[in-house]
């Protein structure tokens, strides 16, 4: 059997607060990923899903568990190592308003990552900052002007351009098209679907929108107060989801029927609100706000079920499948 491209391996991770309490940010949280695949992690905001794309990429260290890419344990791998080994593991922050340096130039912020790892000479990279250029659907004379003079959409495309100069085989996306106008996300996720089928890359696609992720995904994580509540195949996930959390997430995806919006379940609403990370729920995490909460999932938390028609990848922490 291949060794997968990338297996998270019950990572968790938590802040020191005042008073002595801890934050638990992820707790726990184990998948796989294979070469070519995307895995739509999703959620509300406070769920702990940028959090982990920065343990996935050693821009936080993990307070227990590990990540391994291509089998070698990154949360073990010594300073030195780990700088060479980001050549292979890029990101695409949320707003790319703030991922650009305004003081430098676009050639520049694209060429930076190719100096830093000394790869060709000035020339070669300036040839290979007009391709990536080319490859965003820039013209490769925007090497020469400022990011101020770009749209929104348009500077998501230089990042996408700087994220790809090294030729990585793993890609976080961060909320890539949140902060986007609606009629400019779709071109940016179909370049990021393009791209992967050009090149064979891998992402891990945070995104609290599920159409978003639903479009773009193999495989579907759902978090909640930094645990994976329900995972599987995206097509099965929303088909069929098991997890009344994840149940409520996708009936709050807005109807363009106003009758179908008024005839959704109440059985799929959430209640109340998400509780702090620094303050979670005995038992089960989600009771709080789960109708059908029993007096077991007030003290119990559950475990792992693997759920749907044998042989299926569908699992989910849920006391009703149990």
């Amino acid at each position: 059997m291949s060794t997968p491209l990338l297996d998270v391996i019950e990572l968790s991770k938590s802040f020191a607060l005042k008073g002595g309490r801890r934050l638990l940010a992820v707790d726990r949280v184990s998948f796989t990923l294979g070469k070519g695949q995307t895995l739509g992690v999703v959620g509300e905001s406070g769920c702990g899903k940028s959090t982990l794309g920065r343990l996935i990429l050693g821009l936080l260290q993990s307070s227990s568990g590990s990540v391994r890419f291509k089998g070698q344990d990154l949360t073990l791998m010594p300073p030195d190592r780990m700088r060479d080994m980001r050549k292979h593991l890029q990101v695409i922050f949320q707003d790319p308003h703030g991922a650009l340096d305004p003081r430098i130039k676009v050639g520049r912020l694209i060429e930076e990552p190719l100096i830093i790892h000394r790869m060709g000479g000035a020339t070669e990279r300036q040839a290979e900052v007009a391709r990536l250029l080319e490859t965003v659907g820039l013209p490769a004379e925007a090497a020469s002007r400022y990011p101020h003079e770009f749209s929104g959409g348009q500077r998501q495309r230089i990042c996408i351009a700087r994220a790809l100069a090294l030729k990585p085989e793993l890609i976080v996306a961060d909320e890539p098209v949140s902060a986007l106008d609606v009629s400019i996300q779709s071109q940016v996720l179909n370049l990021l679907v393009d791209l992967q089928r050009q090149r064979g890359l891998s992402y891990v696609f945070i995104s609290h929108n599920l159409a978003v992720v639903k479009y773009v995904s193999d495989i579907v994580a759902v978090m909640y107060l930094g645990r994976v509540v329900e995972m599987g195949v995206a097509e099965q996930v929303f088909s069929q989801p098991k997890h009344p959390y994840t149940q409520a997430l996708l009936a709050a995806i807005p109807e363009p029927d106003p009758d179908a919006m008024l005839a959704q379940s109440r059985s799929e609403q959430l209640l109340g609100e998400l509780p702090g990370p620094d303050d979670l729920p005995s038992g089960c995490r989600f009771h709080p706000r789960c109708i059908h909460a029993m007096e077991r999932c007030r003290r119990e938390a559950p475990l792992s079920i693997r759920v749907g028609e044998p042989g299926q990848f569908h699992w989910v922490e849920c006391h009703l499948w149990a």
